[in-house]
């Protein structure tokens, strides 16, 4: 704390205040400066976060032969025998499933006496002594075993069963009032239920169901497995009761034209949506009326009013730039090959539905689904490789890549220059991720901190040396002061 201004009757602080205002201008203009390279940084952050999620999210998965190449089956003939589950991309030709037995599962129901209702294990015949509870005994269904207090009736039995079902591979209910005790496989296919305990090998069933594998001709081959499900050359398929004609069913591998074209629509959604952010920081305009605000001038603002003006000052601080600049040509020239078209069957011109928008609209996509559907029926081949074919050269311009592959390699050199710029990750879609330390923008952001750091000490210096120059002045005015008191006692 400071006396000051007690002797001269002067505002000792306003006074140092006022003198070290203008020195502070140079002060306060650096941090302006350094705040506006951090905001640059932050605003490469943004749009690299952007287009990592372009290329490694949307890109990728626009690239799965699923999504570009999908493809789905007809069915015809005996339609109720089967099921279809899925159609791979790799599905091809054509397959003819014949059932002649539809797997099942396996069950053996028991009857127990009205006084086996009120009856413990032990008195039912479960015997096998559990090792690791002696008030437990052991019931082995399936090679698997579930312990049971010997205490338990048969409808504790069967809770217990159901309780372990996906470990036994078994269910299990109990009809108190009938007495009628199922057990039940959880899998189709013979041999599927084994019961190891005397109580039920010993006793007869009176019902149930035998356990049945399926069994299928596809194109002439005997195929017998445990499931109802199949999968063969790309089709995936459940058999679900027998056929009941003789040509069977046939199976064919199509085109998904709707799900290439719903690929191919998000894929155009997601390439303006990018390229419109990018033009939206290249196009914008700084004004040169707004700059970083000081703390000192925040005072004077409410949190609205330094929202409106920092949105201002920031503003136009990507304008124009060379990379995003290049990047934007890239992409634009990758998609040459879309709006270019395909060839029909006759070696003809064969539009695929996308075009650019006006001249305002820099480079967007516009997709016409009509047209696409119908090259997509005139040959699907040559429309999914323009999407997704690759070669060694992946260049913009390549006649021999997609434009996926195309895409992903000219996103992957603008994020690999805007790291060693801003520091910016190459795989994180963060917008609050950390800089690289090594970068341009972060070591020219680390020399502005240290040269405020050296100007605010030499300010902080001088503060101190006028405190003292006025000290001194005060020191002198008492002095004064006193002599002056002295001279007047003494003459009076």
């Amino acid at each position: 704390m400071r006396m000051t201004g007690l002797a001269s009757g002067l505002d000792i602080d306003s006074m140092v205040k006022e003198l070290m205002k203008a020195k502070r201008t140079t002060y306060d203009n650096m941090v302006k400066q350094r705040t506006k390279v951090e905001w640059k940084q932050e605003d490469y952050r943004s749009l690299s976060t952007k287009i990592v999620d372009f290329r490694n999210n949307k890109l990728s998965s626009f690239n799965l032969s699923s999504a570009i190449n999908a493809k789905t089956s007809a069915v015809s003939g005996d339609t109720a025998a089967l099921t279809i589950n899925s159609t791979s991309s790799t599905a091809a030709g054509t397959l003819t499933v014949k059932v002649e037995q539809v797997a099942a599962s396996d069950s053996k129901v028991y009857t127990f006496s009205a006084a086996d209702k009120v009856k413990n294990m032990t008195d039912l015949g479960f015997t096998t002594e559990d090792p690791d509870n002696a008030d437990n005994v052991l019931v082995t269904i399936n090679s698997q075993t579930v312990s049971v207090a010997k205490t338990a009736n048969l409808t504790d039995l069967s809770k217990a069963i159901n309780e372990k079902s996906s470990t036994l591979k078994a269910t299990s209910i109990y009809d108190e009032a009938s007495g009628q005790f199922s057990i039940a496989a959880t899998q189709t296919g013979a041999g599927k239920l084994v019961l190891g305990d005397a109580v039920f090998t010993a006793k007869t069933p009176t019902g149930g169901s035998v356990g049945l594998n399926a069994k299928i001709s596809i194109n002439g081959i005997n195929y017998e497995q445990a499931s109802n499900r199949f999968s063969l050359n790309g089709f995936d398929f459940t058999v679900k009761s027998a056929s009941v004609t003789t040509n069977g069913t046939t199976i064919s591998a199509v085109q998904d034209t709707q799900k290439i074209v719903d690929t191919i629509k998000s894929f155009v959604t997601e390439y303006n949506s990018l390229i419109g952010a990018i033009n939206s920081e290249l196009s914008e305009v700084a004004d040169r009326n707004y700059k970083p605000l000081t703390s000192e001038e925040k005072k004077a603002m409410t949190d609205d009013e330094i929202k409106l003006w920092e949105t201002k000052a920031r503003n136009g601080s990507l304008r124009n730039d060379g990379t995003l600049s290049q990047f934007i040509s890239d992409l634009r020239i990758a998609a040459t090959s879309l709006v270019s078209g395909i060839k029909d069957s006759s070696g003809n011109p064969l539009s695929i539905g996308i075009t650019t928008g006006s001249y305002t609209e820099k480079g967007k996509l516009v997709l016409d689904e009509d047209k696409l559907k119908n090259a997509l029926e005139i040959n699907p081949d040559a429309v999914v490789k323009v999407f997704s074919s690759r070669s060694s050269d992946t260049s913009p311009g390549s006649t021999t890549s997609g434009v996926f592959a195309k895409m992903s390699a000219s996103s992957l050199t603008a994020l690999n220059i805007l790291s060693t710029k801003a520091g910016t990750s190459l795989t994180s879609t963060d917008a609050t991720a950390t800089f690289l330390n090594n970068s341009l923008l972060s070591e020219q952001i680390k020399s502005m901190k240290d040269r405020e750091k050296s100007m605010l000490d030499r300010l902080n210096a001088m503060e101190k040396q006028y405190y003292k120059q006025f000290s001194a002045m005060e020191t002198a005015i008492n002095k004064f002061n006193s002599q002056s008191s002295a001279i007047m006692s003494f003459t009076s």
